[in-house]
């Protein structure tokens, strides 16, 4: 089994301090042979208003130091987790171009309230005190998800955690899963397939795995091929908890392969 974390943070995001060089490492103790490092930048800030710019130059330089310090211990890649994109395409397509020819792989993902419902990260809510609060809230990422998929094919590779808002909502104390939202979640996966995307199993540092297989059974039977995984982890010791009941989970659904991203382009590796 190809053990692979795709989803990772460091200091050049801004809800880490974690060093790239530590990240490695903990990667090789885990027994990863592949590691991507996806710092955060989304379009919108935690309160909806416009993000500063991404720091390349940081996230570049990183790289290719702890690269060099590697060799072939890891491999290691440079990718981004892209937020909100649908807000500012041409804003998202120019940060992907100055990634360059080092980038190797983009999340998209959505984190905030669509901005017509104040456009504040959806972590703020309180889903315990107002009713139905979470059920707008899977709803209007939902409705994100489907015109970054529609009408923003070119600014992500793998689509991060559509399970995001559920995070918080089981904070709250409120039960909810996607089965309730079967219709939206598989016309976004017939979109994701059709144009030759991938999913992301996000485990959440090992916490979020019961609602995979249902949703990676709807991907199979949307014509879904392409499947990364990813723990989100912010801090070393977070790196690869969860990947290898993903990628059973993954083999399970029927899929052979789980991909990673090399200058956006996938590459499958046998389960």
């Amino acid at each position: 089994m190809y053990l692979c974390d795709i989803h990772s943070h460091t200091k050049v995001s801004h809800d880490s301090t974690a060093e790239l060089s530590d990240m490695a490492r903990a990667a090789i103790s885990a027994g990863l042979r592949e590691l991507c490092v996806t710092d955060h930048h989304d379009l919108l800030d935690f309160d909806g208003r416009p993000a500063p710019p991404f720091d390349w130059p940081a996230a570049k330089a990183q790289s290719r130091a702890v690269k060099a310090q590697l060799g072939d211990k890891l491999a290691l890649r440079l990718g981004l987790e892209l937020g909100s994109a649908p807000y500012d395409p041409q804003t998202a397509r120019a940060v992907l171009a100055q990634g360059g020819e080092e980038l190797d792989f983009v999340l998209g993902s959505l984190h905030n309230w669509i901005g017509t419902q104040g456009g504040r990260d959806l972590y703020f809510s309180d889903y315990g005190k107002t009713p139905g609060l979470a059920r707008k809230a899977v709803e209007s990422t939902l409705a994100h998800t489907w015109t970054l998929v529609k009408e923003c094919p070119d600014c992500y590779d793998s689509l991060a955690h559509i399970v995001y808002p559920l995070r918080y909502i089981r904070r709250d104390g409120v039960e909810m899963t996607l089965a309730g939202f079967e219709e939206q979640v598989r016309a976004i996966f017939s979109q994701v397939a059709a144009t030759g995307h991938a999913i992301e199993i996000n485990t959440c540092r090992g916490r979020d795995l019961d609602c995979w297989p249902l949703l990676l059974t709807w991907f199979k039977q949307c014509g879904g091929e392409l499947v990364t995984v990813g723990a989100d982890a912010h801090r070393p010791q977070d790196v690869a908890k969860g990947i290898s009941q993903a990628l059973d989970m993954i083999k399970a659904a029927g899929f052979g392969c789980v991909a990673t991203y090399v200058r956006r382009r996938p590459v499958l590796h046998e389960l």
